[in-house]
């Protein structure tokens, strides 16, 4: 997965214990997720409830530092390349950060960066409203002082996750062990230290919701870029400390909390002991992680989703013919076809992912075939691709609307081929003596070849 276009999203659960003040209070939830969609959010545990939310996007940054100290004061520190003097004065910041930084000093108007100096500003302090970390804030109302234990949920972007599945042939062949890595992936800033992860399969309704992206701008600075060094300058009145609202308001940062949701991708362990079989959430199925994990930011980690032993399975050979087009001497695919039953040996839903089959060799494992495989629910087929075998081979010919279809098999040892003709819903008529059978609605050439022998089909299209 590209942690540059994540398409999932996580429900993130928090738990925190904070103490809130009587009356009116904003409680401040520091460190949310970066994709946090504000809407969503709810929070349980509150003694008055809540009031208003609100995602405060502005994030603690030089351009921002700049922005929010327009007018005041802040101390200016310039460094002399060569004799590396250091000397200070106070400036007032009159214009930025927008197309450079202009300062006033005892000296005038000058511009940041530009008097060949090193030159930094230091701040008396943060400026309100911005922090280091995401906000969501909480209105509320509480009619006595308290000690909560607070729950705040949410949906975030910038999530998602995926199966990927490693299937191992047994000795003997007849059966193979099937195991499937859940690869979690976080393109977030935050990371959920000891979550509790569950995944959701399926394809559930979804709209998309403009995201509120944090702002953190670039500072750059530029010298004098137009006209004169005093032209064009927007007046900023000088800031005056005046007295702050009536304290109607308690600030409180909250404390620690917990996590329920998704992190750095590490060589792949031997595989845990199984986790729990899923369970159904609607029409959907849920997947629990056994254990807790650390979910990373801007990572990615891989943790064990189900294991299963001694998955019965029939190797068949699939080839795909379309009506319209000649053929000559096309390999045919070989699949491990097996049935999700639990007497096969599995009997639980599949998600959708990757497929990686092995063979035995002696000491060693071989590499069969990768492929994917779609979402599989309870007694229907899944097929774990098995690499192309230039053993069988398939030709087409085309004359009129008549058709000519002839197979070989080369292997010492009859097998099952299955011929796809067409696409869905396509009719084709063959011989009496040769009956198509309809799978997932595309008429096939089911036959058992013997070994080094060969068959033909002759079919016909409609007018």
């Amino acid at each position: 997965m590209d942690l540059r276009w994540l398409g999932g999203f996580a429900l993130v659960t928090e738990t925190r214990r904070i103490h809130v003040p009587a009356g009116d209070a904003v409680l401040r939830f520091e460190g949310v997720v970066d994709g946090i969609i504000p809407a969503s959010a709810i929070i349980t545990g509150l003694p008055g409830g809540t009031i208003e939310k609100n995602r405060d996007a502005r994030l603690l940054s030089p351009a921002a530092l700049i922005d929010g100290t327009l007018g005041r004061e802040v101390t200016l520190r310039r460094t002399d390349p060569k004799t590396g003097k250091v000397s200070e004065e106070r400036a007032t910041i009159v214009a930025g950060p927008a197309q450079g930084v202009v300062l006033r000093t005892e000296s005038g108007i000058e511009t940041l960066g530009c008097s060949a100096l090193g030159e930094s500003p230091r701040y008396d302090g943060v400026p309100e409203g911005l922090s280091a970390k995401p906000v969501l804030s909480v209105l509320t109302h509480s009619p006595h002082a308290t000690d909560a234990t607070v729950s705040l949920s949410y949906l975030a972007s910038g999530f998602d996750w995926s199966a990927s599945y490693v299937a191992n042939v047994a000795p003997g062949g007849g059966s193979l062990d099937l195991f499937a890595w859940l690869t979690l992936a976080n393109s977030n800033a935050q990371a959920f230290p000891d979550a509790n992860v569950q995944a959701v399969a399926g394809r559930i309704e979804r709209q998309n919701i403009r995201e509120i992206a944090a702002r953190a701008a670039k500072l750059e600075l530029h010298c004098y870029p137009l006209g004169t060094t005093t032209s064009d300058l927007p007046v900023i009145e000088p800031y005056s400390r005046a007295p702050k609202m009536a304290e109607a308001y308690d600030i409180v940062v909250t404390g620690a909390r917990r996590f329920a949701a998704m992190a750095p991708l590490a060589p792949a362990p031997p595989p845990p002991p199984p986790p729990p079989p899923p369970e159904d959430l609607g029409d959907l199925k849920l997947y629990r992680v056994p254990e807790t994990v650390d979910v990373s930011a801007n990572g990615q980690k891989q943790v064990a989703l189900l294991v299963q032993h001694r998955v019965a399975f029939e190797k068949v050979y699939r080839a795909h013919l379309y009506s319209w087009a000649a053929v000559n001497g096309a390999a045919a695919s070989a699949v491990l076809r097996m049935r999700n039953e639990e007497k096969s040996g599995l009997g639980i839903p599949l998600p959708a992912g990757t497929t990686t089959l092995y063979q035995p060799r002696g000491d060693t494992k071989l590499l069969l075939g990768l492929g994917t495989m779609g979402d599989t629910a309870k007694g229907e087929k899944a097929r774990l691709t098995a690499g192309i075998s230039r053993q069988i081979l398939v030709d087409q010919t085309v004359q009129g609307r008549d058709r000519h279809v002839s197979v070989t098999n080369a292997n010492a040892y009859p097998i099952k081929i299955e011929i796809a003709i067409g696409t869905a819903g396509e009719q084709a008529y063959a011989d009496a003596s040769t009956p198509l059978e309809r799978i997932d609605g595309i008429q096939t050439w089911n036959l058992t070849l013997p070994a080094n022998g060969s068959a033909k089909l002759d079919y016909r299209l409609p007018r």
